[in-house]
C-alpha cells in the first residue's frame, strides 16, 4: 500500500506555504565548533603578541670609564709606574691570551712587545715586580667599571699582566691577575623628597 501524498494549495498570490512532508530531505547541519571530552565548547580567544614593555625589559649595566696612574718609590727614588684607562681615546686594553704564547727562558722582551704591544707600566729593582738586581718588568693593566642595573652598586673588573725579564731581557716569569670588586654608590638626596626634619 502506497503512502498518501498530501499537499495544500494556496492562491497564486500567496504561493505554496509548505513542502509535502514526504518530499522533504533532512541534511544535518555541519558542526563548526569542536567539543571537548567533557562536552564543553572550548573558548577560542584571539592571541595577540606584543613587545615587552620597557619596565619589564632585560636590565642592563652601564659602563663607567675610569683612568688611574700609580707610582712606586723606594727610598725616595722612582722605581716604577702603572697607568690604566678604559676611555676610548687612550684605553689600555690588551689580549690576555698572549700569556699562553710567552715561554719562560725563551721569549725575549722584543718578542713580548710584538705579542702584547707597548706596556702601560714599567718597574725596575727593587719593586714588587722586580725583586732581584738586574731585573725589570713590563706591566699591562686595564680596568672596567659598570654600574649595575640596580643603580646602587659599582662593579669593577681589573686585569694585570706582568712580564718579568732578567738582565738579558729574557722572560723569567709572567703572571696574569684578574680581580672583581663591588662597592655601593653614594646616594644623593632627591629634591622632590626632602629629608624629614620638620613638624608634621
Amino acid at each position: 500500500m502506497r503512502p498518501v501524498v498530501r499537499s495544500r494549495e494556496t492562491s497564486a498570490a500567496d504561493g505554496a506555504r509548505s513542502v509535502p512532508r514526504a518530499l522533504r530531505k533532512r541534511t544535518p547541519a555541519p558542526r563548526r565548533r569542536e567539543r571537548t571530552v567533557a562536552g564543553e565548547i572550548p573558548k577560542r580567544a584571539a592571541i595577540r603578541y606584543e613587545p615587552t614593555p620597557d619596565a619589564y625589559a632585560e636590565a642592563r649595566s652601564i659602563a663607567v670609564p675610569v683612568r688611574t696612574m700609580a707610582y712606586a718609590f723606594h727610598e725616595g727614588r722612582l722605581v716604577g709606574f702603572d697607568y690604566m684607562s678604559s676611555f676610548s681615546a687612550d684605553q689600555t686594553g690588551f689580549d690576555e691570551l698572549a700569556l699562553k704564547r710567552i715561554k719562560r727562558g725563551e721569549t725575549t722582551r722584543i718578542d713580548a712587545l710584538d705579542m702584547v704591544g707597548k706596556p702601560s707600566g714599567q718597574f725596575i729593582y727593587p719593586s714588587a715586580y722586580a725583586t732581584a738586581p738586574g731585573r725589570r718588568a713590563d706591566v699591562y693593566s686595564h680596568s672596567r667599571s659598570e654600574k649595575l642595573s640596580s643603580g646602587v652598586t659599582l662593579e669593577t673588573t681589573t686585569k694585570v699582566l706582568a712580564i718579568m725579564f732578567d738582565e738579558h731581557d729574557v722572560v723569567v716569569e709572567a703572571t696574569l691577575v684578574i680581580t672583581t670588586s663591588s662597592k655601593p654608590l653614594k646616594s644623593t638626596p632627591d629634591a622632590s623628597h626632602p629629608l624629614h626634619g620638620g613638624l608634621s
